[in-house]
């Protein structure tokens, strides 16, 4: 965890610096940062190669990131009609379409290894936002 830290922190370090002045030290960082990452991700994986996912690793964040996605992808479509009706139909047709890639993905993503802790939770906390924006949505298409 501290090295994939230190080599993101590299990263945004030195790509910008080394885009935006030429500068040699943030060639070095960003190469060293980005190297890092690609290697961390790989050992990762490789980690993990072989084994078959199961639903006791099940990665409930990805899951609930994919069906609060379908719900919120639902709900401009009513706002673009003006129709409460038609967003709540298309959000629980997401609903369904989320819930079916959600269990898919927390299976299938358990082939990245340690690293898909880490996006779970990210996911995770992504779709408590996008389940918050889905609610202030819903309620301006229902009282607006």
């Amino acid at each position: 965890m501290v090295t994939l830290a230190v080599c993101l922190i590299l990263a945004i370090i030195g790509i910008p610096s080394a885009l935006n002045r030429g500068s040699i030290v943030g060639l070095i960082l960003s190469i060293i940062g980005v190297g890092g990452i690609l290697a961390i991700f790989v050992l990762s994986v490789g980690a993990q190669w072989g084994e078959r996912p199961t639903y006791d690793n099940f990665l409930t964040g990805i899951f609930f990131f994919f069906v609060s996605l379908g719900i919120f992808i639902g709900i401009p479509i009513g706002m673009d009609n003006r129709s409460p009706w038609l967003g709540a139909l298309a959000s629980l047709a997401g609903l369904l379409g989320g819930y079916v890639l959600g269990i898919l993905a927390g299976l299938r993503l358990q082939h990245l290894g340690w690293i898909a802790v880490i996006l779970s939770m990210l996911a995770g906390f992504a779709a408590i936002v996008m389940g918050g924006a889905a609610l202030v949505m819903l309620l301006v298409l229902t009282v607006g």
